[in-house]
């Protein structure tokens, strides 16, 4: 699908402003947030803030890179104002959402197996095949698992489904029936499809204790069955670019990849100690389909054993520095002073590994820097699991790279932010205070 930008009355891309029931994953057409994984770091109520930014450095196209794609939430939204696409992360299953979704323009023609179609359809009408998944992740019986035992990731008949399906995605790629767009459209799909009904909050470090936990919350989807959907893809009439790489080594050379100097470099470091590699372990294993060797039960010899059943390789091919206080700010450091592009936009929070004046410095050093701010509901595993800080603020570095470095304003700038989040705090204590008034 393709499109005129509309606007609403403030001037802003009326498809920034993300509303739940408008926009939900698993039912919109609207592109940029069609089958979005939940996603800790998901950019999506942070659009608004994110077209400030592209607004304030005032390109009407070019390239627009993002570094850590992620979701590809801001890949897709950047993609629908027209620039051309480089959407780069070195997680798998983030690269296979990429070049699903943001580095194709138009549905795949499927032609050596009837059209589009026809393989959604094959698909989801597969038999079921007690493979893999269904061996390791989920449990021997839907109606009595027992998670002291047994993997509870999926139920068994969704396991069953997974397995089928990533199958027989592998056997046509073996056979060349697929392309390599072909494959990553599906594959695209069934990562979020995966996503939708696992037996979680959406990180795979863990599963409910039981369908859904104590409050078996989201029944809804753990336990329906599983259907691929053909992803909602957009046109922007430009050769978009998917890539694996490790963002400290692609931005050495991001020029020559691109033929140009970017327009825009979009910049999302992880924020905190936890790898996306062992939060989504499970969805690099349905993109790569490697099977990494695992007991498929949790109890051994009378001893728990890798309950969570966590990849090992995010240790080894895939460790991030940014997940590090120590190594962070000095990974960030070398990243902005190795990038060629004529503007370079960051996000980060308060609540980041990095200081926030060692950031901003960083980023100061190299032109003259605007930041944007946005009150942000912190994440939280479950409703009843509140947290005594609610809300922290979300800002955008915007840094003009042929503006003069402006390191004196660090500490203003900073201070800004700081004030800000201050202003929100205390904003939610008084709501707190004011509803215990009425509270018997």
């Amino acid at each position: 699908m393709t499109a005129a930008v509309e606007q609403d009355l403030a001037g802003m891309p009326r498809h920034a402003r993300y509303r739940s029931r408008q926009h939900a994953a698993v039912r919109t057409e609207d592109y940029t947030y069609s089958q979005l994984i939940p996603y800790i770091g998901n950019k999506r109520k942070l659009l608004p803030l994110i077209a400030r930014g592209i607004a304030a450095a005032g390109c009407a196209g070019g390239v627009f890179v993002d570094l850590f794609t992620g979701s590809t939430v801001v890949a897709r939204f950047a993609k629908t104002l027209g620039f051309q696409m480089v959407a780069n992360d070195w997680e798998p299953y983030a690269y296979e959402i990429a070049r699903g979704t943001v580095a194709i323009n138009r549905v795949p023609a499927f032609e050596a197996l009837g059209g589009a179609k026809r393989v959604f359809d094959v698909l989801n009408t597969l038999p079921p095949v007690h493979g893999y998944i269904a061996q390791h992740l989920c449990p021997a019986d839907d109606e009595h698992p027992n998670h002291l035992l047994e993997r509870m990731f999926f139920t068994r008949q969704n396991g069953e489904r997974i397995d089928a399906i990533r199958e027989q995605i592998a056997a046509w790629e073996a056979e060349g029936t697929i392309s390599d767009d072909e494959c990553a459209y599906l594959l695209s799909a069934l990562v979020y499809s995966v996503s939708y009904v696992s037996n979680t909050s959406g990180v795979f470090k863990g599963f409910h204790n039981g369908w859904g936990g104590k409050t078996s919350t989201a029944l809804y989807r753990i336990r329906s069955t599983m259907r691929l959907a053909s992803p909602v893809v957009y046109d922007n009439g430009q050769q978009n670019i998917a890539l694996r790489e490790d963002a400290q080594i692609l931005a050495r050379h991001l020029s020559d990849v691109v033929g140009k100097q970017p327009s825009i470099v979009y910049l999302d470091p992880p924020y905190n100690q936890h790898p996306y590699g062992s939060n989504y372990h499970v969805l690099n294993t349905v993109a790569l389909w490697d099977k990494p060797k695992l007991h498929p039960h949790i109890v051994v010899n009378g001893r728990p054993h890798d309950k969570s059943a966590i990849r090992k390789d995010w240790r080894t091919e895939r460790r991030s520095s940014y997940n590090t206080v120590r190594e962070a700010l000095p990974c960030f450091r070398s990243l902005v002073s190795s990038l060629d592009a004529r503007w370079i936009l960051t996000s980060y929070s308060t609540d980041g590994n990095m200081p926030l004046e060692g950031l901003l410095k960083a980023l100061a050093e190299r032109g003259s820097l605007q930041v944007f701010t946005q009150r942000y509901k912190r994440y939280r595993v479950s409703t009843p699991r509140m947290s005594p800080k609610p809300h922290n603020i979300e800002f955008l570095a915007v840094l003009d790279t042929q503006g003069k470095p402006c390191v004196g304003r660090v500490d203003e700038l900073a201070e800004s932010i700081w004030r800000e989040e201050e202003i929100s705090l205390s904003a939610t204590q008084r709501s707190a205070e004011q509803l215990s008034l009425f509270t018997y």
